[in-house]
């Protein structure tokens, strides 16, 4: 069987895992980066959840920079990022051939299509990892960024209880694009809807809690014509370079355990019958949408919840609402607390003040048991579901991912357990390389 060695395996090639590979190859790791999917991107190109949450500009001044501002800045370079004042939709296809390009100038190995079939840590030692297609990767280190854990999980790390409230694990979604929409019935039907790009002066869509909108699904819902169970469309915005097209997320599918199989496979079904009324909805409803067809179906059904690992810290809603600062902060997010209920149509918002963030722990992405060379990134950090319903969001996932591959890193050059790291090593390195961590 061929063998493979690496200082450093990044597992999952969505934001947080992108952005941890990148960081540790640029500090002379040789790094892999493994992705099940058939492109990298994760939620954002697979699941078509294709935009920035306001979590990196608190209303006063950016406090997300590093990685995530570089891949922001290409998109805005190349016309495909709208510049709003809450979330910015980005056009997907550009945004893969960016994180592409810099995977491959940081001197990442990528492998897609990569199944963890079996891992194997050997305390003291390495990691190794059998991938589903007979081919063994070993590595030093392990960022556990699968967005459901699964390499924590598969080494005996301990995970968070589920709530005492009995809150349920927020619902899936699966994300569509429709078109093409005739921008100017829109435009004299519902003006409010219609935006001008900032950086090419054009028009494009914005759609979600605006009152007629709600008033249309409130009726479809009443005559049949939807059952999915929301009171309104979550957004649905025009994607740079192709503002007719229509990027949706509007559906709700409730599981309790996504990382069953079985239970996937049931939520997709579901997923993809909410897509097929989403799409008669808009068609039936909404002027300009008459002649709109399904353009693209996400490659997988977006997930917002699974795990979370029992680490040295567990951030919680006390940390975020009082906009906590840590001296071992690696990240900082101002956006809302944003929880899609699982037991009615609502969504629960609860937003930090203008000019206010909190900070993300180096402690939470560390198991407090386990093997010591694996350092956990993304939505699966030890946290409580209101936490995590905040910086579950991409642009923190991206700089919790950049500070864990940073990590790394340190960890394999100074020959440390990940729990040994200086926390003060990783916030200057972080500094040095345009992260904002004050």
């Amino acid at each position: 069987m061929k063998k493979r060695h690496f200082d450093i395996v990044v597992v999952g090639g969505g934001p947080a895992g992108i952005t941890a590979s990148i960081a540790a190859a640029r500090m002379g790791r040789s790094t892999a980066l493994l992705e099940r999917g058939e492109i990298l991107g994760g939620m954002g190109t697979l699941a078509l959840v294709n935009n920035f949450c306001k979590a990196h500009h608190d209303g006063s001044q950016f406090i997300i920079g590093g990685i995530f501002a570089e891949i922001r800045n290409a998109l805005i370079q190349r016309g495909a990022l709208f510049l709003t004042d809450g979330l910015e939709p980005y056009n997907h296809h550009v945004f893969l051939d960016v994180v592409k390009e810099l995977c491959e100038e940081a001197g990442v190995a990528v492998f897609t299509g990569a199944h963890v079939k079996k891992s194997t840590f050997i305390e003291g030692e390495s990691t190794l990892l059998e991938l589903e297609q007979g081919e063994l990767i070993e590595a030093d280190a392990v960022v556990d960024a699968s967005g459901d854990a699964v390499i924590a999980a598969a080494a005996g790390v301990p995970f968070l209880a589920r709530r005492s409230d009995s809150r349920r694990l927020m619902p899936l979604t699966y994300c569509y694009v429709v078109g093409p929409v005739n921008l100017d019935q829109v435009r004299r039907e519902l003006p409010e809807v219609v935006l001008q790009d900032r950086l090419n002066g054009g028009d494009y869509l914005y759609l979600g809690g605006q009152t007629q909108l709600r008033e249309w699904v409130r009726a479809a819902r009443e005559c049949g014509d939807l059952t999915i169970p929301r009171e309104r469309i979550a957004v649905a915005y025009s994607i740079p370079k192709t503002p007719e097209n229509i990027a949706v997320n509007f559906g709700r599918v409730v599981v309790e355990d996504p990382t069953n199989p079985e239970q996937m496979k049931q939520a997709e079904l579901m997923g993809k019958q909410q897509v097929d009324e989403g799409v008669n909805f808009f068609r039936k409803y909404i002027p300009g949408f008459e002649n709109v067809e399904l353009l693209e179906l996400a490659r997988q059904i977006g997930v917002r919840e699974s795990r979370q690992i029992d680490g040295l810290y567990c951030l919680n809603q006390e940390d975020v609402l009082g906009c906590r600062q840590f001296e071992d902060g690696i990240a900082q997010c101002c956006y809302a607390i944003d929880i899609h209920e699982a037991d009615s149509d609502k969504t629960t918002m609860i937003s930090i003040p203008k000019g206010k963030h909190y900070d993300i722990p180096l402690r939470s992405l560390i198991p407090a048991s386990g093997p010591s060379n694996l350092i956990v990134a993304g939505r699966s950090i030890s946290a409580t579901q209101e936490a995590m319903s905040s910086f579950r969001v991409s642009p923190s996932a991206m700089a919790i991912g950049e500070a864990a591959g940073v990590t790394a890193a340190i960890a394999v050059e100074e020959h440390l357990a990940i729990c040994d790291v200086s926390s003060m090593h990783v916030r200057e390195r972080l500094v040095a390389t345009g992260g904002i961590l004050d």
